[in-house]
């Protein structure tokens, strides 16, 4: 951990050194302002990486106004700098390929870097508000119908609420909690599922945070599954604390769910990466159906899409998994179709089995969701007659 941050710390710092020395020549300081526009920079830049490193090094129950503007400050500054980073690459890129073309005089050239930096500029503050307004904002209700073969009659219409990578921790507090559970009680959920990264943080510190969680109503049952989050911060501690609050945790492992005595399997898996965390920590999908006949419904809790491909070997009808956030924030959800098989919404893979893929309840880092609003599902099952 410590070379992976050593390693961070190094590559980040030089890509934020990179981006003031754009703008820095871009708009042609000196002297004074120049001196301030640096120290700005190193002090922004410090702020990034000391916010992290106290909440993990210091963890407070009860954070002071200073402990959480150091959060707020550094996970700002992150998602700016990474932003602009973008637009210094785009913009060089593009007064590169206009010179090798255009040949334009000095003049020219310094008034066009000036315009175009002067328009990044303006739009990464404009989309860092507006993706801020949108990150704090109650969370937007999609419902979405999934048609599934076998599906007992009885469970036609059934509803199932997913809350997913909340990320409870440094800038989300119990306040949005309490809003979340509102809201899911409004909606009369027949089960409840938590599909991971609903924290970022140690139990100890953070658990009177999720405290109200025990309070959503749902008469199916209520699950949890880990994300890759819950790793990081102690799974074990957070696993017997859902449990505490009613939760049935399933990780490698099913349990049936019954209606009018017909029953469904619902399941659940380790998260796909936990293994780098604990080689024995392997996710199986065909481990947490073992046993179970092939025409029973089979619904899993996946966090990263990716266990898709071993969902569907195991005879899995639907899956339902969260993590990718849809890249958060441009221009990341953009990039994040690179790293995942699916990124947000409702998807019939290979024509075989269903996959949903909550694009967040909350948000990790920087506090800015722009373009990528945060989300409740409710999902309706629905019996699709066997061709």
């Amino acid at each position: 951990m410590k070379i992976f941050f050593i390693v961070f710390v190094s590559i980040f710092s030089y890509f934020n050194y990179l981006v003031a020395r754009y703008y820095s020549n871009a708009f042609n300081l000196s002297g004074k302002m120049n001196i301030a526009f640096w120290i700005f920079n190193v002090l922004a830049t410090a702020s990034i990486f000391a916010a992290p490193y106290v909440y993990r090094v210091y963890p407070e129950r009860n954070p002071g106004f200073f402990y959480n503007a150091l959060q707020w400050s550094g996970y700002f500054f992150f998602g700016i700098y990474s932003v602009l980073f973008l637009f210094v690459f785009l913009n060089s890129t593009g007064l590169y390929v206009y010179e090798k073309f255009s040949a334009p005089s000095e003049e020219r050239r310094n008034f066009l870097k000036l315009m175009v930096a002067g328009v990044s500029l303006s739009a990464t503050g404009m989309m860092s508000v507006a993706g801020f307004v949108e990150a704090r904002m109650k969370p937007v209700v999609k419902k979405v119908k999934v048609p599934l073969p076998h599906l007992p009659d009885e469970f036609h219409g059934v509803t199932i609420l997913q809350l997913s990578d909340i990320h409870v921790g440094q800038t989300i507090k119990g306040d949005f909690v309490e809003t979340l559970v509102q809201m899911s009680n409004e909606l009369k959920p027949d089960m409840v599922v938590l599909t991971g990264d609903l924290i970022d943080g140690l139990h100890s510190h953070l658990a009177h945070e999720l405290d109200s969680f025990k309070n959503i109503e749902a008469p199916l049952g209520r699950f949890m599954i880990p994300g890759n989050h819950e790793y990081y911060w102690g799974v074990d501690h957070w696993m017997e604390f859902w449990r505490g609050l009613g939760y049935k945790t399933l990780i490698n492992e099913h349990t049936l769910v019954e209606k009018n005595g017909t029953k469904i399997a619902m399941g659940g898996v380790h998260d796909y990466s936990a293994s780098h965390t604990d080689g024995s920590l392997v996710s199986s999908p065909e481990e947490a159906f073992k046993g179970l006949p092939a025409d029973i419904t089979k619904i899993l809790l996946a966090h990263q899409p990716r266990s898709l491909y071993k969902a569907l070997k195991a005879g899995v009808h639907f899956q339902i998994s969260g993590h990718t956030h849809s890249g958060q924030y441009f221009p990341y959800n953009l990039l994040i179709y690179l790293f995942q098989p699916y990124v947000k919404g409702l998807h019939h893979h290979e024509e075989k089995m269903w996959i949903y893929v909550n694009q967040g309840t909350g948000y990790w880092g920087p506090p800015s969701r722009f373009g990528v609003p945060p989300e409740i599902t409710l999902i309706e099952l629905i019996k699709q007659p066997v061709a």
